[in-house]
């Protein structure tokens, strides 16, 4: 049997965690107060305002319970703001500030910068064939 650190696996999560703490560290110098993860929360929120907490956990590989714990957090440093929906009051209504919209702009810039760097040196086809084989780890997995 291979060792943990032969497998693929391990080659997959070191590469992941690597790569985050990177980018963690890029997104810092825009905002000392965003994670890597608040800042992809905060992205889908602008491209779907009206998205349900439940869909924007699935999109973000989050728990519905760690998505409201980063609301909290994304309202309490002024990033978003909560309302009650007034159609619906079990539901709250999120909005992006507008300050948050002009940082978002400068951290997608900052993404853009990372995914360069990460994919140096790795041209289309090794990146097709790379996503290619994830998909076919994930559904044999999904499969079961």
């Amino acid at each position: 049997m291979l060792k943990a650190e032969e497998t693929i696996f391990y080659s997959i999560e070191s590469t992941i965690k690597t790569y985050r703490k990177f980018a963690q560290l890029e997104i810092r110098k825009v905002n000392s107060k965003i994670t890597l993860d608040q800042s992809m929360l905060l992205k889908k929120l602008i491209e779907q305002p009206d998205i349900t907490q439940m869909d924007l956990a699935k999109l973000i590989f989050k728990d519905f319970a760690s998505v409201t714990r980063m609301i909290d957090l994304l309202v309490k440093n002024g990033f978003i703001t909560r309302e009650v929906n007034p159609n619906n009051r079990r539901r709250n209504t999120i909005k992006v500030t507008k300050e948050t919209i002009l940082m978002m702009d400068k951290i997608t810039e900052i993404v853009k910068y990372n995914r360069e760097i990460a994919l140096h040196k790795i041209n289309n086809k090794e990146i097709n064939f790379c996503q290619r084989i994830l998909e076919k780890i994930k559904n044999n997995i999904n499969d079961k």
